[in-house]
């Protein structure tokens, strides 16, 4: 896979709330950065809630950004009102703004699912929200 060279880098925001899976996603997005020669910088914050402030605090200073973390649900509401609204502020900053920004924000029913979709061995949700958001920041640089 062929990418520009960017001048700046991509911004890694992730919640390590579920610290097996962040570890896992990281791992998968690094990897692939790594291999595809691409600066980055990683930001760890608490929870999912969390992700999308530190977001809109360093919207101009990266090419792209990529969100990982895991929201498992519950007995309660609490799982749908992390998930609405942690998604619902990242893809608005990402509209609002036109910046390149993947995500591999798990949303699941329970752990052992998260495990199989963070592991890099297994679906890599983390090397493929990297690839993703750096084809997006090719497809908007392109003239």
């Amino acid at each position: 896979m062929e990418h520009k060279k960017f001048q700046n880098k991509v911004l890694i925001i992730y919640s390590n709330f579920y610290s097996e899976i962040s570890d896992n996603l990281l791992d998968g997005a690094t990897k692939f950065l790594k291999k595809e020669n691409i600066l980055y910088e990683t930001l760890c914050v608490p929870g999912s809630l969390e992700i999308p402030f530190f977001l809109k605090k360093n919207r101009e200073k990266f090419s792209g950004y990529i969100i990982l973390g895991c929201i498992i649900k519950g007995e309660t509401d609490h799982y749908e009102v992390v998930k609405k609204t942690t998604y619902n502020y990242i893809y608005n900053f990402s509209y609002d703004y036109c910046f390149p920004l993947s995500t591999a924000l798990l949303t699941v029913n329970n752990y052992d699912q998260a495990l199989e979709r963070s592991k890099v061995n297994k679906k890599n949700l983390g090397g493929n929200a990297a690839k993703v958001c750096l084809d997006l920041i090719n497809k908007l640089n392109e003239k």
